[in-house]
């Protein structure tokens, strides 16, 4: 197999009607390039990507029976809008909605598979280490996006939310002291 080196090599040189022919194969080569290719290269579709991460968090289906949320996708969509190199405030919403999906599903049906306690810790460490590293030390906002945190956490509280609280408690604390 080629080298990308080799494959870069060959595409420049050719003219560039056949570079063009071959992007054009490339594009229409799948859904998820052509995802890729429109946040890379045009900063379009991290929308999608939102309202693709809110799909597959649901929880509940109309009729309001339960609907397992399905591990691999939610992790499929975030790899997929890291790859997309989408803005951290975008990730820092699909982490969020991952988040409170999960959340949602152990505070309403009474718990689920450990792997969705594992999950919202997770998501919660992602979103916070997200919403610090954004917040272009604006204290201000960055307090007010964690008092936003701290009520919803306060919402849902109960026995196997300690590990989240103490996720919190930590990474925002050490913000907090850390000037």
């Amino acid at each position: 197999m080629a080298t990308l080196r080799d494959i870069k090599k060959e595409f420049f040189s050719l003219p560039q009607k056949e570079q063009e022919i071959i992007l054009k194969e490339i594009y229409g080569f799948s859904k998820d390039v052509k995802e890729f290719l429109n946040v890379r290269l045009l900063g379009d579709g991290e929308e999608k990507f939102i309202e693709q991460i809110k799909k597959a968090t649901e929880s509940a289906t109309a009729k309001g029976t339960p609907k397992m949320i399905k591990v691999v996708n939610v992790n499929s969509i975030l790899n997929k809008a890291r790859k997309s190199n989408v803005k951290k405030d975008t990730l820092c919403t699909m982490e969020w909605h991952a988040f409170d999906g999960y959340m949602t599903f152990l505070n309403d049906y009474g718990g689920g598979p450990d792997s969705y306690e594992n999950k919202t810790y997770d998501h919660l460490k992602n979103y916070l280490l997200l919403l610090i590293e954004s917040s272009n030390n604006n204290k201000q906002s960055l307090e007010e996006e964690l008092l936003g945190v701290e009520n919803y956490l306060n919402q849902h509280n109960n026995m196997y939310n300690d590990h989240l609280w103490e996720l919190f408690e930590g990474i925002s604390a050490e913000y907090i002291y850390r000037d």
